[in-house]
């Protein structure tokens, strides 16, 4: 196997880590770098650009982050994924920008709204890490500061019925990271079971490790359980907190037969629980995990749309059996959380600021969602329209065909940002758009669509 060289052309304002980064990026989005190729060590690499070992372990480490490499132990750094994988993940996931154009409203669903956060007091926990110099001195722990867990273990137990130990938590930049983890300890003869919606953020992960995914029929409440017997799948991906055609929380009739079947056929279920606690509507609806005596479910938390979409963590909950293959196997690999965030939010939720702040969030969504729908229903009294709450978004379905691609491009032009990635339904994710906006904001799209 071929260990790829690295040349650096140095910029002048620009952090050495980065350009470290987006060097090794570009050649493997160009095809010069192929899955399986192996980087060179960061102690190679140290004196081959003759930078400092902290910016290559930060480039790096950037770059597991975001799945583009992995390390192995004992073995060094190897690309991970092939140039075509990367370049259909990065065209999903990568946001449209507007060139010389003010944006006034975005409808995207990632973005939130960011008055509904105290910067200031998340400010005060920073600077307490900060401070403390020799904490912060080194990498951290591969599965997540202990700080950090123990405090997500009480936490996930008190707001979400989630059972478990600290010592089962994996702490990791995204939802998506903690899938490139995950898939190794599984193994490639899984078949990926999905909703029909799909998601495809996690489909990219998949495909990466080249699982097959099947797309299962739906009812009202989830996941057809006759359709999941009569398949083949053996690793079942879904949402609890909006699944089937409603978009709602899988539903406790439904939740005991999904256990059932993966009792009954060995399988694997990963619960992905983004933003469970952001019941605003709705019943609040524990995870499925908390009923999981066996060991089936792996479970997901995240903390984008809770918090900020820039502070990066989410965390695993593995079963004890994939939680001692991933002591055995993965122990030596590198954190993909920054240290003193994972640190930060430790002490936020110990002090019970985490739970204070989703109190709040539930009553503020709740006032936003009822002033977004009032405003629909006038501009648009003859469509069908689906709160989805755990996406803090509205799904509009008209009686008429829309051009999506036209309206979305011709939104643009008017400072309006859209969803790119649904081509039959209107999707407007409120998070972002102030009350006092939002009808005028509905009311310029509204036109635009009629234009169209």
């Amino acid at each position: 196997m071929k260990v790829k060289t690295i040349q650096l052309e140095r910029k002048k304002g620009k952090a050495v880590y980065l350009q470290i980064y987006e060097k090794l990026r570009k050649d493997i989005l160009s095809g010069y770098l192929v899955k399986g190729d192996q980087l060179p060590s960061i102690r190679k690499c140290e004196a081959m650009l003759k930078v400092s070992k902290t910016s290559v372990a930060h480039a790096y480490e950037k770059l597991m982050e975001e799945g583009y490499i992995q390390s192995y132990p004992q073995k060094g750094y190897f690309v991970e994924v092939e140039k075509e994988s990367v370049q259909l993940r990065n065209q999903i996931l990568a946001p449209s920008p507007i060139k010389n154009e003010a944006i006034h409203y975005d409808f995207r669903s990632q973005t939130i709204d960011v008055d509904s956060f105290d910067l200031t007091l998340w400010k005060k926990y920073l600077k307490q890490v900060l401070d403390g110099h020799e904490e912060i001195a080194t990498y951290g722990d591969p599965r997540g500061e202990i700080s950090l867990r123990t405090a997500l273990q009480k936490y996930a137990y008190t707001i979400r019925g989630v059972l478990c130990n600290e010592d089962q938590i994996l702490v990791g930049s995204s939802f998506q990271s903690l899938l490139y983890v995950l898939c190794p300890l599984l193994g490639k003869n899984q078949i990926v079971g999905m909703e029909q919606q799909g998601f495809l953020q996690a489909e990219s992960v998949f495909t990466d490790y080249e699982m097959p995914i099947r797309f299962l029929k739906q009812d009202m409440d989830g996941i057809n359980i006759q359709a999941l017997y009569e398949s083949d799948v053996t690793l079942l991906y879904l949402n609890s907190v909006s699944s089937g055609l409603n978009h709602q929380p899988i539903s406790k009739r439904k939740r005991e037969a999904l256990l059932e079947w993966a009792e009954n056929k060995g399988a694997w279920i990963i619960e992905d629980d983004h933003n469970g606690e952001l019941r605003y509507v709705s019943k609040m609806t524990p995870a499925i995990q908390g009923y999981d005596i066996k060991g089936h479910i792996i479970y997901i938390g995240s903390f984008s749309k809770i918090l900020l979409p820039s502070l990066r963590i989410s965390y695993m909950v593995l079963p004890k059996q994939l939680n001692e293959l991933y002591e055995k196997r993965l122990r030596s690999y590198a954190p993909t959380s920054s240290k003193i965030e994972q640190l930060a939010l430790a002490r936020y939720i110990v002090d019970g600021n985490l739970e204070r702040h989703v109190r709040r969030l539930r009553k503020h969504y709740e006032q936003k969602s009822k002033h977004m729908l009032q405003i629909l229903r006038k501009e648009f009294p003859n469509a069908n329209i689906i709160l989805e709450e755990a996406a803090l978004q509205y799904v509009i379905q008209l009686d008429q065909s829309l051009d999506m691609e036209n309206i979305v491009l011709q939104a643009k032009k008017q400072g309006i940002l859209l969803q790119e990635n649904n081509k039959e339904n209107l999707v407007l994710s409120f998070a972002a758009i102030k009350m006092e906006d939002m009808k005028e904001a509905v009311h310029q799209l509204k036109e635009i669509i009629q234009k169209s």
